[in-house]
């Protein structure tokens, strides 16, 4: 908390402020308001405390400036889901990560803008897009299985950038077939890395300038997609099976260059999320010995007479149960960011355009008076009616967002991760160095486990190349 000097410096400039604030609850601002309860620490972390300590909302100040946190799900549900929803735009979020990700995805674009119709042409919006990605589970599981041999083979691994490249090339084998070059994931890296040093910025975006390269790789990996597109439609009549083929098979006359800004914004939106989401996965399940191997048990019983598919990953409860909890005890996003368009009238105040909103799902997600042993991993809590009670984008689970302008790739990343879990759990044990509380940093949005390491152990499982086969 500030000093009585810091708030009293505070209240002489801007006590008049606060006044039409003064029914909300909130720490006491000093001299650069109540942003310094965030420096040196998680803003997701933050955001919680404020949920047990003033309820759920809570007043901020960014300097001079008012600004609100929802920890309260019916507050969360006017922002995202009411008609009032077109009132309040993302955060500046748009503005710090458009020059790594183009204008042709619904990611940046503006609900009073383009945004409906952005969304609508995203490939995991379209009305074909559950039946392509019901094909894709067979190739993935190849893709992880060829991976998971690779990581094997190394006496250490680190979860969060091994899981992340295996990640990068399940989602290549969907999008066009087949894993990409190293230079296709390194030139994704140095874009994501540009577009974090501009989330993470502490100084105006106009001084923060791009890292050398950042043009030619960019160009390099949206180009890479375009030559890909321009590759398949030459291919009439030998339809392959990922979401490429799929997109030009239904709507062929769509522009080359959008669609190469749609896969590769499809990255973007998921590859660091639900790498993130493997790691939280088997961090627990190395705390939880007997939730693991029911999990192994259940895998190997889906690859028993053949390949996964979609059918079997509909049916496998338990798999389903560990991706849902790893979402609910470690979500990948924390914290998303709304402002006001327009003056707009929210929790009983006008907070003024431009205004910070806050709004996290890690209080939510482990809120004792919703979830019994809230900080215990216990997947059984999604069985016998679990995931009705909570479904995703309900008040107290949301991990993918909520309402309308939720991720739009929700569905493709459930399927990954039931993928990914259920394969890796057949093959292989992930034995992690420790099960202690691991470091949490920040990257593109999303969180960043830090020193998760240990190493695979093989089960008894077909190897990478009969499952290539038979699922061919």
């Amino acid at each position: 908390m500030p000093n009585a000097l810091s708030r009293g410096i505070f209240n002489l400039f801007f006590g008049a402020k606060r006044k039409p604030f003064a029914s909300l609850p909130g720490p006491q601002p000093g001299i650069l308001g109540t942003a310094g309860d965030f420096l040196g620490a998680s803003p997701w972390d933050v955001c919680a405390r404020y949920g047990r300590e003033y309820g759920g909302v809570t007043l901020i100040w960014m300097g001079p400036n008012p600004g609100l946190v929802l920890n309260d799900p019916a507050l969360i549900a006017e922002v995202y889901e009411s008609p009032r929803r077109m009132e309040f735009e993302k955060g500046n979020i748009s503005e710090q990560i458009r020059p790594s990700t183009t204008d042709d995805t619904s990611f940046t674009a503006e609900l009073r803008g383009d945004w409906v119709q952005k969304r609508d042409m995203e490939p995991t919006a379209r009305p074909w897009a559950a039946e392509s990605l019901a094909e894709m589970v067979g190739p993935m599981q190849a893709a992880i299985s060829e991976s998971v041999d690779a990581l094997l083979k190394r006496d250490a691994i680190d979860l969060a950038p091994d899981l992340r490249r295996l990640t990068f090339d399940a989602f290549s084998v969907a999008l066009v077939s087949e894993k990409l070059p190293d230079q296709v994931f390194e030139d994704f890296m140095l874009l994501a890395k540009a577009a974090d040093a501009r989330i993470q910025a502490k100084l105006p975006l106009k001084f923060v300038k791009p890292p050398k390269g950042f043009e030619e790789a960019k160009a390099r990996f949206y180009g890479h997609f375009v030559d890909r597109i321009r590759e398949a439609r030459k291919r009439q009549g030998s339809r392959a099976v990922d979401v490429m083929s799929s997109y030009l098979e239904e709507q062929p006359g769509i522009d080359d260059q959008v669609l190469a800004h749609m896969l590769g914004g499809t990255y973007f939106g998921g590859a660091f999320s639900s790498s993130v989401t493997l790691v939280g996965a088997f961090h627990q399940l190395n705390k939880y010995p007997q939730a693991a191997e029911r999990l192994a048990a259940e895998a190997a019983s889906l690859v028993a007479d053949g390949p996964l598919t979609f059918g079997k990953l509909e049916g496998a409860k338990w798999t389903e149960a560990v991706a849902f909890e790893s979402l609910r005890i470690l979500p990948a996003v924390r914290v998303m960011t709304r402002t006001p368009s327009k003056d707009a009238r929210l929790a009983g105040v006008t907070l003024p355009a431009g205004s910070m909103i806050m709004i996290t799902n890690q209080h939510l997600h482990r809120d004792p008076a919703h979830w019994p042993d809230p900080d215990t991993f216990k997947p059984e809590r999604w069985l016998d009616g679990g995931t009705t009670r909570d479904p995703l984008g309900s008040g107290h689970f949301f991990p993918f967002g909520r309402g309308p302008r939720a991720c739009v790739g929700a569905d493709f990343a459930m399927t990954f991760l039931k993928t990914a879990l259920a394969t890796i759990a057949s093959r292989v044990k992930v034995h992690v160095d420790s099960t202690e509380p691991f470091e949490e940093g920040f990257f593109f949005g999303v969180v960043l486990p830090k020193g998760v390491t240990g190493k695979l152990v093989a089960r008894t499982a077909p190897s990478s190349e009969d499952v290539r086969v038979r699922s061919a």
